[in-house]
């Protein structure tokens, strides 16, 4: 920033589901400018498709080091510990090991599991009445017994996983000592979780990842900050709730989407697309100049790209602002573009599809108990998500 620069304050505007129409015309209009971002810190603001694709795939930004931190030291032979949010050959290498516990088959065998989850949730819900609140009854919980089981820790450490996530998270806060302090206790944690796992293997990740120790040079340290990665990533699916705001607002299309539950993993698309869980999303910094829409980035710039704005780009998404659960081509960011495409998507996904499915299907009478300009909104988080969706049946 230049002395004398004055820039405006991001978000512009505090975030009750829908991205302001200011920052909508900036896709196309403006899709690189300057912005202050919460805590003080300047940055470029990226909302442009091509533009978002760049920052998300171009080795030339990363975000090591940044508000996904792990914290893991070097090994003992000088080299660095591997994470996902490098660039390069470590990440290529560390991302293929990684991938091994994400293949297309061995999550698609998590949906019966994802199924009775998502049941027993809903009778919990049932057994309560109607009206009960959709997030602490469903959308707040599965991901939360999902991703325990798949990584292979207690669910009864879930307290203590929320108060690690909401510090690590905190929009205010993502340098702050109690982040860091946040990601220490994290990683100690897990790292005895690997050692119990190491001792009484059985079918979750950390036992997949360390059978890939055997033949391949995966660190103790390494399997952690996946873990890490996988536990903060996969703890919130804030889409779902979302989702759900968005089919009761167009009526037309959960009508359609009743009458044809075939249209569910097209609806999911859209849903990822059209829906926006907050305003923020993960700065990453310039480790060169880049040219952006004709604006020089220099290295060490801090750059935020926003992919649910780039979703609404008109020249990739034939009338942007429409919702469409058939939309035919749906090339959506919402789980990020290239080398760093988020690890879980097909977990993320699959999760969305069975508490969507299962909701319509058993309640053909769900509708909000509220109206919906009125469900509650974190402001304090960069995945923003409702607070309370009270519904009826």
């Amino acid at each position: 920033m230049t002395i004398g620069e004055t820039l405006r304050t991001y978000p512009f505007e505090p975030f009750h589901g829908d991205l302001p129409d200011e920052l909508l015309r900036m896709v196309w209009a403006e899709p690189v400018s300057r912005v202050e971002l919460p805590g003080g810190r300047p940055a470029w603001l990226v909302v442009g498709y091509d533009e978002v694709c760049t920052v998300l795939a171009d080795a030339r930004f990363t975000r090591h080091g940044d508000p996904y931190p792990t914290g893991a030291p070097d090994t003992g032979g000088g080299c660095p510990v591997r994470e996902l949010s490098m660039n390069g050959p470590a990440h290529t290498s560390l991302r293929r090991l990684a991938a091994r516990a994400f293949t297309a088959r061995r999550v698609e065998a998590y949906r019966p599991r994802v199924q009775q989850i998502t049941d027993e949730l809903l009778d919990e819900m049932v057994a309560g009445g109607s009206p009960a609140d959709l997030i602490a009854g469903l959308v707040a919980p599965l991901p939360v017994r999902v991703i325990c089981e798949v990584l292979g820790v207690p669910l009864a450490d879930r307290d203590r996983f929320a108060e690690w996530t909401a510090a690590i998270l905190a929009i205010a806060g993502q340098d702050s000592p109690e982040a860091v302090q946040a990601v220490a206790e994290l990683r100690a944690y897990l790292a005895g979780r690997l050692a119990a796992k190491r001792e009484h293997p059985g079918d979750d990740l950390f036992s997949a990842w360390l059978a890939a120790q055997a033949e391949d040079e995966l660190s103790d340290e390494e399997i952690v900050g996946l873990a890490v990665g996988v536990l903060i990533g996969g703890r919130e699916i804030n889409s779902t709730s979302a989702g759900l705001r968005a089919l009761f607002l167009h009526p037309e299309q959960l009508d359609r989407l009743r009458a044809d539950p075939g249209l569910l993993p097209a609806a999911v698309d859209e849903i990822l697309r059209w829906t926006s869980v907050s305003p923020m999303f993960l700065p990453q910094t310039a480790v060169a100049d880049v040219e952006l829409a004709g604006h020089l980035i220099r290295a060490g710039d801090t750059v935020m790209a926003v992919p649910w704005a780039a979703n609404r780009h008109p020249d990739v998404f034939p009338d942007p602002g429409a919702f469409d659960i058939g939309r035919p081509q749906n090339p959506h960011l919402a789980f990020g573009h290239g080398p760093h495409f988020c690890l879980g998507a097909a977990l993320g996904r699959l999760q969305i599809e069975v508490a969507i499915g299962t909701l319509l299907r058993r309640f053909p009478a769900l509708r909000p108990a509220v109206p919906l300009d009125e469900l509650p909104w974190r402001q304090e988080r960069i995945n923003c998500g409702i607070a309370e969706f009270p519904v009826a049946w």
